[in-house]
């Protein structure tokens, strides 16, 4: 097929996901990512920083592999401080909220609120759920911080996967108990989140349909794709046999596959008037260069979709 654009209504919103420096590199590599950070906001005119908040977890899949083992990070909240006063632009803030009795996370956001000027948020819930945590889960907490913070311009964040059996329904249950919108897991087959959008999308009560930040990874190596495995990515053998083929392609596959899933989102979005705000997550994995990660955004935010010969597997 020659080379062929197609226009597509742009994201509402362009996030960069910013994971914080390890500890031990000090001030010099939170010089380092505000320095990243700035660079693209430069050219790009970002709308929010995402932090993540990592923790020490467990593969979850036999795919898995993570090379390098866990250190310890600078907390997402002080990053986000030196981002808001350094740069002017607002950090969303991902919190595990089980590892604290209910009271504890409660003045753990009240401060974060207050002291560090944080607006948005994300609660995430345990890793694992055969197992009994001190905090309040991610519907307990979005009522807590809904009731108890006084905070009117909060917006409350939840995590979407959408492979997880019942995922619908959960979020569902996440919306009636305050949250505003979803981050989803990284995406790369874009049939896996349509359903999704159709039920999220029908309004509930009086209440507005949650906005979804799609979480689109451009991936450089097989290392970078079995990372995304160990973190619980779903990514099928046919697509990263595709991605993999000729190590010196897999960036520009993985640019060109991340084109086409955001195309057949805004597409079915388009077509069956989801009322659902879709705005994109770019998280990078690996070290793809900043030029790369402004080349993609601007497709992205411009509405250009390229399809080149090379068809995907996720092409019919």
């Amino acid at each position: 097929m020659d080379s062929l654009v197609n226009r597509l209504a742009p994201p509402t919103e362009l996030v960069l996901e910013a994971v914080p420096p390890e500890l031990g590199q000090g001030e010099s590599g939170i010089e380092a990512t505000l320095e990243r950070i700035a660079g693209l906001h430069r050219v790009l005119g970002l709308d929010a920083v995402n932090i993540p908040e990592i923790h020490e977890e467990r593969s979850r899949s036999h795919k898995g592999e993570r090379r390098r083992p866990f250190a310890p990070r600078v907390e997402p909240r002080l990053l986000a401080r030196y981002i808001q006063e350094r740069l002017d632009l607002p950090c969303i803030i991902n919190r595990v909220v089980v590892h604290l009795e209910a009271e504890r996370q409660l003045e753990w956001f009240r401060e974060t609120w207050e002291r560090y000027g944080v607006r948005r948020f994300v609660l995430v819930g345990g890793e694992r759920s055969d197992r009994t945590y001190p905090g309040p889960s991610v519907p307990e907490a979005n009522r807590l911080l809904r009731e108890r913070l006084d905070a009117p311009r909060m917006r409350i964040g939840n995590i979407c996967i959408p492979t997880r059996r019942g995922e619908a329904e959960r979020m569902q249950h996440k919306v009636a108990a305050g949250a505003d919108f979803f981050t989803t897991q990284v995406i790369f087959h874009a049939e896996e989140l349509t359903a999704l959008l159709d039920v999220l999308g029908e309004p509930r009560h009086g209440r507005r349909p949650p906005g979804l930040l799609i979480s689109l990874a451009p991936v450089r190596s097989a290392r970078s794709i079995h990372f995304l495995h160990w973190l619980g990515v779903s990514l099928s053998d046919e697509l990263e046999t595709w991605l993999t083929r000729g190590p010196e392609s897999v960036t520009e596959r993985s640019l060109w596959h991340i084109h086409d899933t955001w195309a057949r989102l805004a597409h079915h979005a388009a077509a069956t008037g989801t009322a659902s705000p879709l705005g994109i997550n770019l998280a990078p994995i690996g070290a793809i260069p900043a030029a790369t990660t402004i080349r993609l955004a601007q497709a992205l935010r411009d509405g250009r979709v390229h399809r080149r010969g090379a068809a995907s597997p996720s092409l019919p």
